[in-house]
């Protein structure tokens, strides 16, 4: 994902910040948005929203509010 990095001092996300990625992302659908490629693998930056009724979520966001993640602008 685009704008977030594991926590200061670590070398991954935690298991709490991939236990909330799961239950924000599992069996809902998504709204993705290609924002740039990583340099070194090339794999695709995506943003993610989950769509709850008219409310539309940042993934990321999320992830980096609840202190799971660190929030980069313009990574």
């Amino acid at each position: 994902m685009n704008c977030v990095i594991h926590l200061t001092g670590e070398d991954c996300f935690s298991t709490d910040a991939t236990t909330v990625l799961e239950e924000m992302t599992r069996g809902v659908a998504l709204l993705a948005q290609v924002s740039n490629y990583d340099n070194n693998t090339g794999l695709p930056l995506v943003h993610l929203w989950n769509l709850v009724g008219d409310e539309v979520i940042s993934v990321s966001r999320t992830l980096a509010e609840r202190g799971l993640a660190v929030w980069v602008d313009g990574f």
